[in-house]
């Protein structure tokens, strides 16, 4: 018995390890297509380009939708999927010459990186079921390796693309670097040149994504790790006419439909802006591909370093309070970003401390709004509430994505509009939560 135990527990770290190097590579895919990949659609399909956010609310559904599998199928087949997918999307996108196939590989490499995100939780539930606590070292390592990933492919796809487009175009690397500060004014070679650039990138990336089917083929998964979650699905015999009730029993509820109200504003107000960093910065701002990359790279060290302090502003300010600390705290960072070119010589520093800043903001309150999202309705609705939060989620992702790609940035100054009407959303959701659920400052700090 206490053999078959060790030899559990040997495969469950074995599984849990192949996880881990499969998350991390998805990560290293990851960085490169919502930096990278962006930037390169902006040479070849604007309107995918412009409405980015929109694609991503799309996966996001879809992803959703592909995880309600895994009682029928478990996870290693689905994380075969994400790694095929985001493969062929990657191939596809440099060497099938078609339009259309664009909006196809797009959607399809952003489902592959969802989906294995939205794993993650399941996954490593499933694997540490017995392991008490040892669940949130798991999922702690994950997720900062993954960050890491990020944070690598963020700041080198950068780096790279300058380089293969230093050789494509005969230039030294410094002259590259210099050129695409101002790419949308380089001759038809040149910009040639600066394509073919960024499609060597996208190869390589291809290759990685690729190297992320091995360590999910080493996955040794049995039936019975997927079995409890098909226990559950059983469970749950109530009608869809009986769930429906459920969303409406949580719409009807006036706390629960006013952090509804601000979970939408600032989805819509993060769509704005959240996946164009680079391209304001390089094509606004004027800064090269190169340095900008690594502000945002940088900017993702906050997430984490930040993160580290949100107990101790939560019993400082409470936890509406800490809300609306980061929410109102990120603003004038913001304005800063957008008017970025007003610092002269000191804009690169300045855009770099208000990267980071706002994003070490933004993530600080996360925990917060987790533990008061939870708060707002009794624990019996909190499957339909956190349902309709993530169906709002992609929802508000679509619509903020086509306001962007139809009306926001038809004009290159759009993207420098986006961070004003954002910093209106960000006050004007601050507002709704602080005078609508202020009531909640302490008793969601004692719920979570």
């Amino acid at each position: 018995m206490e053999t078959s135990l060790r030899t559990d527990a040997r495969r469950d770290r074995w599984n849990l390890t192949m996880f881990i190097i499969s998350y991390v590579l998805n990560n290293l895919v990851s960085g490169v297509l919502y930096d990278t990949y962006v930037n390169y659609l902006q040479e070849v399909s604007v309107s995918i380009a412009t409405s980015f956010w929109a694609f991503y609310g799309y996966a996001t559904f879809i992803s959703a939708a592909v995880l309600l599998l895994v009682p029928k199928t478990g996870y290693k087949k689905l994380l075969l999927f994400c790694a095929a997918a985001c493969t062929s999307a990657l191939f596809c996108v440099v060497y099938l010459d078609w339009q259309f196939m664009l909006y196809a590989t797009t959607l399809l490499a952003l489902t592959g990186v969802q989906l294995h995100y939205i794993m993650l939780a399941p996954y490593v539930a499933a694997y540490t079921a017995s392991a008490g606590k040892n669940n949130i070292d798991w999922y702690t390592r994950t997720y900062y390796m993954g960050y890491i990933g990020y944070f690598l492919t963020t700041y080198l796809g950068g780096v790279f693309v300058v380089k293969m487009f230093s050789l494509r175009a005969g230039v030294t690397y410094e002259a590259a670097k210099e050129l695409t500060a101002y790419i949308a004014d380089v001759s038809p070679t040149l910009k040639s040149a600066y394509i073919q650039g960024n499609e060597d990138v996208l190869v390589v990336t291809g290759i990685l994504a690729a190297l992320c089917i091995v360590p999910v083929l080493l996955i040794r998964e049995k039936k019975e790790d997927y079995a409890s979650a098909a226990a559950e699905a059983e469970k749950d015999h109530r009608s869809l006419t009986e769930k429906g009730r459920d969303v409406l029993a949580v719409l009807f509820r006036k706390d629960a439909a006013i952090y509804l109200g601000y979970w939408t504003i600032i989805s819509f107000a993060m769509g704005l802006f959240t996946s164009y960093y680079t391209v304001f910065l390089n094509r606004n701002l004027h800064i090269d591909k190169a340095t900008s990359s690594l502000l945002v790279s940088i900017s993702y060290a906050a997430i984490v370093l930040f993160m580290l302090f949100t107990p101790m502003v939560v019993k400082k300010l409470g936890t509406v309070g800490t809300i609306c600390f980061t929410v109102i705290g990120s603003v004038p960072f913001m304005l800063m970003i957008a008017n970025g070119n007003a610092f002269g010589g000191a804009m690169i520093p300045a855009v770099g401390f208000a990267l980071f800043m706002r994003a070490g903001l933004a993530n600080l309150g996360s925990p917060a709004e987790s533990a008061l999202s939870m708060s707002v309705v009794p624990a019996s609705l909190r499957p339909a509430y956190t349902s309709l939060v993530n169906f709002l989620a992609g929802f508000v992702s679509i619509l903020s994505g086509t306001f962007t790609g139809k009306i926001l940035f038809v004009t290159q100054e759009g993207y420098r509009t986006a961070y004003y009407i954002a910093a209106v959303l960000y006050l004007l959701a601050a507002c709704l939560l602080f005078f609508g659920l202020r009531k909640y400052n302490r008793t969601a700090e004692v719920d979570s």
